[in-house]
């Protein structure tokens, strides 16, 4: 871009002396306007700029090179800061002005103003020639050939001068001789005046191109530090998002392990939470495959518990003191029921269901229940401060189903005429007494005495023999009448 301003300075400064000489005051202001106009453009005061053209165009007359000049500096002002993006309605300003100024170039031609005409197109095509080769430093900074470039417009612009120069000195030296000797020292006296004039704007002109190559060697040392800057800089971002990266991995490690302890923890108090409702085996099944299957078992001891008085007594209760008695019994009774291996159903109200011979293990599952339903006995005969403290508990033995229940809040549940069995077996027992019937007691092994107590009817199921089940520590198996 920086070659745009110099050209018209260079059309300023290397006018031909004997269009100088010939022109008026007029056409001396107009190329003062010029310069000033090309002034404006590059301190991108685009508007001022374009009424100085229109300015001129109106002053010059029929001067084809000054109302070119006016074209061109009117094309520029048009285009503005961006002549790449200019509406459809200004870019056909901007050609109109460029195609009247190569019109009036072919009446009087000038190259260094054919030139700006043509940078001037190619800045509107969206070509800026002063700009960097992809890749560079940035846009808006030269690379050595862009530099190398101008340099080579520069000198060609001033090599079109003095061609120029030289064909005006031959048509005066022509013109020369054919004057008379008084008009040829007039014209010597001019002459040696314009070679006077020629000097000063020669030196100008030197003094211009030096300060242009300092500029220039300026401009290649800033390119030169901000292509460092912009290395150190790519550098230094480069690291910071190494680091940061290592910070956002270390940080979603430790999130992941945190999150695998948390899960870890809820998953061992889920499968807590299922193996405290649920049988060991049932709970693995219902993990493994989303649902488990009913079983029938051929022998299973069934044992129910029901507290003496319980409706009458819980009446006269608050809720709290209720529920705290039940907690504190119901805590007892799982601890002996887990200590003897039986698996706990159910309670309901205040009766307390389990079983032996549900999880594989069927080795003495009478005795196991028995011996179960002797400690409870025990453990509520000791315990003080409870408003209920006798138990009737019954036992039967034989075969049920088995299996979980319900989509929400599921439950392990069992059923078959044992269960309702041994539920009779409970209702006709006796407070502090464990009752059982006939195949549980033929099955059982151990220190127990059995009193039978005969054929008993039971509601729904029809006579039972039925046997109340006493300790004998250190004693054989014994079976005694009821005294």
């Amino acid at each position: 871009m920086r070659t745009l301003f110099l050209l018209p300075l260079l059309l300023s400064l290397l006018l031909p002396a004997s269009l100088l000489s010939q022109e008026g005051p007029q056409q001396r202001l107009n190329h003062k306007r010029i310069e000033l106009g090309w002034q404006l453009i590059k301190a991108s005061r685009f508007d001022d700029a374009l009424r100085l053209a229109r300015e001129i165009e109106n002053r010059a007359g029929r001067d084809a090179a000054q109302l070119a000049a006016a074209k061109v500096l009117e094309a520029r002002a048009r285009a503005g800061q961006h002549p790449a993006r200019l509406s459809r309605r200004d870019r056909k300003q901007v050609e109109k002005a460029l195609l009247d100024a190569r019109d009036l170039l072919r009446e009087a031609p000038v190259d260094s103003l054919s030139r700006l005409a043509r940078r001037v197109g190619l800045l509107l095509d969206g070509y800026d020639p002063s700009s960097t080769a992809p890749g560079g430093v940035a846009q808006q900074k030269p690379t050595l050939d862009a530099l190398k470039a101008q340099k080579i417009e520069l000198f060609s612009a001033i090599g079109d001068t003095i061609r120029n120069l030289q064909q005006q000195r031959a048509q005066f030296e022509a013109q020369v001789s054919q004057l008379s000797l008084e008009q040829a020292r007039q014209k010597l006296a001019l002459a040696q005046q314009q070679k006077a004039l020629d000097s000063i704007a020669l030196a100008r002109l030197q003094d211009s191109l030096t300060v242009s190559q300092q500029e220039q060697q300026l401009q290649v040392q800033e390119a030169e530090l901000l292509l460092q800057e912009t290395q150190r800089n790519r550098s230094l971002i480069l690291a910071a998002a190494i680091i940061l990266i290592a910070a956002i991995l270390t940080v979603l490690y430790f999130n992941s392990r945190r999150s695998n302890r948390v899960l870890a923890t809820e998953r061992k108090r889920s499968d807590e939470l299922l193996r405290n409702i649920l049988p060991a085996t049932v709970a693995e099944e219902l993990k493994s495959n989303g649902q488990a299957q009913a079983r029938h078992f051929e022998e299973v001891t069934v044992l129910f518990t029901d507290f003496e008085n319980f409706s009458r007594i819980a009446k006269d209760l608050q809720p709290d003191a209720l529920v705290k008695a039940l907690d504190e019994c119901f805590r007892a009774f799982d601890a002996i029921t887990e200590k003897h291996g039986l698996e706990k159903i159910k309670t309901i109200g205040d009766a307390y269901m389990c079983a032996a011979g549900l999880t594989g293990d069927t080795a003495q599952q009478a005795s196991r229940a028995i011996a179960a339903a002797l400690d409870i006995q025990a453990w509520l005969d000791k315990a003080a401060g409870l408003p209920f403290n006798k138990a009737r508990i019954g036992i039967h033995t034989g075969p049920v189903t088995a299996g979980v229940v319900g989509a929400r809040k599921f439950a392990y549940d069992i059923w078959g005429d044992t269960v309702n069995t041994a539920a009779r077996l409970e209702s006709n027992g006796e407070p502090g007494r464990v009752n059982v019937s006939q195949t549980t007691m033929e099955q059982a092994e151990g220190p127990f005495t059995f009193l039978s107590r005969g054929k008993i009817a039971a509601k729904g199921v029809g006579e039972i023999d039925m046997y109340f089940v006493e300790a004998a520590a250190g004693q054989p198996k014994a079976i005694k009448p009821v005294g």
